[in-house]
């Protein structure tokens, strides 16, 4: 870790410190509520807004060939590299320091703005530059990916990071609803007005800029605490920079995990074959932003249990490994089994039925997703092993980088969704040994009854030969009976129950 980190580590364990002695009367039970409803409302928020975003792709996919389709797949994939590029991990790096302190200062707002907007603009330009050289890429490819690298320069001004910090997850759940819901409302306008995909783009900026507008707002009402009880660092844009470089760094190196494959299908199968892709694992890693949603919510108290040494971290880690478990293993083993009819009701169109098995694997990736971010972000982040992060993830990406093309030679897009799904599986693997004198949880507990319930939508199948509607209804009693059950444990439990 960088002398930088460290004074600003040494300086938030003070805050923290003193925030602890000044709050010694608060109930743990009183915590694990917190968490509970931050969580809780983090997965709504998440639910919602990464809801929006799927109806999106599926309106395009239904109102656009799949070559268009398939352009538009590579530029959003493209946009996720230019998204983590101007991001580098500072958010998570100013909703670790804004609740590990319990306060944010003006110092901090600045210097995460300015790091971010630096790095938008620089990441734009170099992008375009690349494509507009690229004998490959296409002029409506081209800007496409101007509409989406704008987004990320105005989007230096959410301040969804500040609520995570501060655990108002209502706000953070606000702004992403309002950016994912415009964009849905000008794409329906675009194909309305029968305007091109690349409108779409650019539709994506101005929701964008509405989201962020929206944030600044609040952030001003929020301000500065001016009862912080301990002086906080002074932090610069370049200070911000070199202390979250490796958080930046897992990221970016995140984002290579996931969108790689994309590109490498586009550019070795063609646009064609990119669309049918998409059409596999799109819907796939939207849930998985589910997840990380979830993650996200729970992040301010693991972070502070984790800054105070606390022994209740493993208790509340082993109450996110369950909530997720019971959140995603039922919906995936059912959407493995109905996997073709449900890609039909999706996109409506035959040719998307070649990308059944991306789908299924793809579920598979989905839930080795989830478990890796909680392991990463919700065990090595919080407890500062950002360098041991970062290297976990270079492994894994390098295998993808290595695997990706030459599975996607010979089993093309197919073979792609394989070298994703090894790149995952060892990430899950070098995160679960890292953290391993971190957390030791029951993975039995947490595992067995939700992998036990998914059966139940499953069973009109495999008893009576049942078709696909048949299941739909129990998938939903499954989760209700779930909610119903674990009921009083979100109302009354508390870290001795």
């Amino acid at each position: 870790m960088s002398q930088t980190n460290g004074v600003l580590s040494s300086s938030v364990s003070e805050a923290q410190n003193e925030k602890e002695r000044s709050t010694d009367t608060r109930s743990t039970s009183a915590v694990f509520k917190s968490l509970v409803r931050g969580s809780g409302t983090a997965i709504v928020g998440g639910l919602v807004s990464q809801a929006l975003k799927a109806v999106v792709l599926v309106v395009l996919a239904r109102s656009f060939s799949a070559a268009q389709f398939g352009a538009f797949s590579f530029a959003s994939s493209v946009n996720a590299f230019l998204f983590i590029i101007a991001q580098f991990g500072l958010p998570v790096f100013g909703a670790r320091e804004v609740s590990q302190s319990g306060t944010v200062s003006h110092g901090l707002l600045r210097a995460v703005t300015g790091a971010r907007l630096l790095l938008a603009v620089a990441g734009t330009v170099i992008a375009l530059v690349i494509l507009r050289l690229s004998p490959g890429a296409t002029r409506e490819e081209f800007w496409l990916v101007a509409g989406f690298g704008f987004s990320n320069v105005v989007l230096s001004w959410l301040y969804d990071w500040v609520f995570q910090g501060l655990g108002r997850l209502h706000l953070w759940a606000l702004v992403n609803i309002v950016w994912q819901g415009l964009w849905l409302a000008l794409t329906i306008v675009d194909i309305h007005v029968k305007g091109s995909i690349v409108q779409v783009s650019f539709g994506y900026t101005v929701a964008a800029a509405a989201a962020a507008l929206i944030g600044w707002l609040f952030v001003g009402r929020v301000g500065e605490e001016r009862h912080a009880v301990a002086r906080l660092p002074a932090y610069s844009v370049r200070g911000v920079l070199k202390s979250g470089a490796n958080l930046g760094a897992g990221t970016l190196l995140i984002t290579i995990l996931v969108w790689t494959d994309g590109i490498v299908v586009r550019f070795m199968d063609g646009q064609q074959a990119a669309g049918v892709y998409a059409a596999g694992n799109r819907i796939s890693l939207a849930l998985a932003m589910l997840g990380s949603f979830y993650v996200l919510g729970a992040f301010p108290q693991l972070s502070s249990s984790a800054a105070a040494q606390s022994a209740e971290f493993s208790r509340y880690f082993q109450r996110a490994y369950e909530d997720l478990a019971f959140l995603f293993i039922p919906g995936s083993l059912w959407a493995i089994v109905y996997a073709p009819r449900i890609m039909m009701i999706l996109f409506g169109r035959a040719d998307y039925l070649a990308g059944v098995v991306v789908f299924r694997i793809f579920q598979v990736v989905l839930l080795l997703s989830v478990f890796g971010n909680l392991y990463g972000m919700g065990a090595l982040v919080p407890y500062r092993r950002d360098h041991s992060y970062r290297k976990m993830l270079l492994v894994s990406g390098v295998v993808l980088l290595v695997l990706c093309p030459v599975f996607t030679l010979r089993w093309g897009p197919n073979g792609a969704a394989l070298a994703a799904l090894i790149s995952q599986m060892l990430i899950l693997l070098l995160f679960i040994v890292e953290a391993r004198d971190l957390v030791q949880p029951d993975h039995v507990k947490a595992l067995a009854f939700p992998v036990l319930v998914a059966v139940v939508p499953l069973l009109p199948g495999m008893v009576f030969h049942l078709g696909f509607w048949y299941s739909v209804p129990l998938l939903v009693l499954v989760y209700l009976a779930v909610v119903l059950w674990r009921q009083p444990v979100l109302r009354t439990r508390t870290v001795q129950g």
